[in-house]
């Protein structure tokens, strides 16, 4: 068993009273009992067996006669099992999420499970035929950084004939789960059936699957790398913004482009929505003669095509429709501050709006452009485009069009500046 924690730690472990659980308890009460500080166990009662009620007896009187403080939490997923659904993967998020929750209020160091080298295995194939492949390591870690504490899991190299001799030699106590035996269950399957049968080929052993585990895990550190160093060069970013040029992302593998988008998108997204297929899909869509394409849009965030550049940009709060001035001062509208320094030259009072169709600016020495044309030659963002402000006198003529344009006569009475990020006007 691999020791990754700290003698002040305050372990924290995961027990379902299962063979694999109670061994890692068992060893960590008799054998590594100076390794940690402070141990507290957490058991879930999922709800669903009979024995259940059975099992929770059991490891608070196991914890009791050792002394070691325990927390129980009975899940609800009765509703799950009513649609029809498979329960496993609602019971697992349901889990971390207590698991989580009580980490942070018991101030623990460290959460244990007892996932050991055949679930590792089994992880691998699973993640291998489900394409699960591209932005995460095949299988679980021996150690990872969650938000506040570390989730460790020592037994990754034992198999489970380890852990069964160590059962069986220590007498260590445990319930067998039923549930882990039926195959409509997909992992179950793996477990029971699709890795036996490998195993049992003479020229073929399902543990060669952790050999690919950790050249895929060095592959992907490298693409992280190569992510990182990609986006300090080639990406400009702001609080709400990031941008780079479609002629360098382009340059980059697929996996690489894949890392960076989710790097960047973490700014506004915790875990990243974005699927491998749908990312081969903006890949392909990006390099269509077009000149601008809405790629993604949330509530928070956006991701475009717009010319030669992919930007990734927050939501703007969308900008009143029209407002009036009818004093000089400084005026707000949307992200745009708008300086009004007299009314008396100019056919007052203002009209700040959004463009509209038909819209046309005077152009000196002569002659007219429309708004539209004057945005694309800017190569203004489509996005933007419906945010700018649009100022006109009461005759209708048009003053000033965000930092785009002004009419020569109001130069040096009207001044538009923006106030959000400069690369998302431009």
């Amino acid at each position: 068993m691999k020791v990754n924690w700290k003698p002040y730690d305050h372990i924290v472990i995961a027990v379902s009273t299962g063979i694999d659980s109670m061994v890692l308890l068992h060893r960590l009460l008799h054998q590594y009992q100076t390794t940690y500080k402070q141990l507290t166990v957490l058991h879930v009662h999922h709800g669903l067996r009979h024995a259940s009620d059975k099992e929770e007896d059991f490891i608070k009187k196991y914890c009791e006669q050792h002394g070691v403080s325990i927390y129980v939490h009975r899940l609800h997923l009765q509703s799950v099992v009513e649609q029809g659904r498979s329960i496993q993967n609602d019971a697992r998020i349901a889990r971390y999420l207590w698991f989580e929750e009580m980490m942070h209020q018991l101030d623990a160091d460290v959460l244990m499970t007892a996932h050991h080298f055949d679930d590792l295995v089994e992880t691998v194939f699973y993640r291998i035929f489900t394409g699960k492949v591209y932005r995460s390591a095949l299988g679980m870690q021996a150690c990872e950084q969650r938000q506040g504490y570390r989730l460790v899991r020592p037994l990754l190299e034992d198999t489970k004939d380890d852990i069964a001799l160590y059962q069986s030699t220590h007498h260590v106590p445990y319930f067998e789960d039923d549930s882990n035996q039926d195959t409509k269950y997909v992992r179950n399957a793996i477990r029971q059936d699709i890795l036996p049968r490998i195993d049992a080929h003479d020229h073929f052993k399902s543990t060669h699957l952790k050999k690919l585990y950790d050249m895929h895990l060095a592959s992907i550190q490298l693409i992280e790398q190569m992510a990182d160093d990609y986006i300090s060069i080639h990406v400009k970013e702001t609080p709400q913004h990031c941008e780079m040029s479609l002629m360098s992302f382009n340059k980059c593998p697929e996996h690489v482009r894949m890392m960076v988008l989710d790097k960047l998108i973490q700014k506004w997204e915790a875990v990243v929505p974005i699927s491998d297929t749908q990312y081969q899909q903006w890949f392909k869509q990006i390099t269509q003669p077009v000149a601008q394409i809405e790629l993604y849009a949330t509530n928070t965030w956006q991701i475009n095509k717009v010319y030669d550049k992919l930007s990734i940009t927050t939501v703007r709060q969308k900008a009143p429709s029209m407002t009036q001035i009818k004093t000089p001062g400084v005026h707000h509208f949307g992200e745009y501050c708008i300086t009004v320094k007299s009314l008396q030259q100019l056919q007052g009072p203002l009209q700040i709006r959004l463009r509209q169709n038909g819209d046309r600016v005077a152009i000196q020495p002569y002659g007219h452009k429309k708004v539209s044309r004057l945005m694309i030659d800017a190569k203004v963002p489509q996005q933007m485009r419906e945010h700018m402000p649009v100022v006109e006198d009461a005759s209708g003529c048009i003053l000033a069009v965000g930092t785009l344009y002004r009419h020569n006569n109001v130069k040096q009475i009207i001044t538009i500046a923006y106030l959000g990020d400069e690369n998302d006007e431009k």
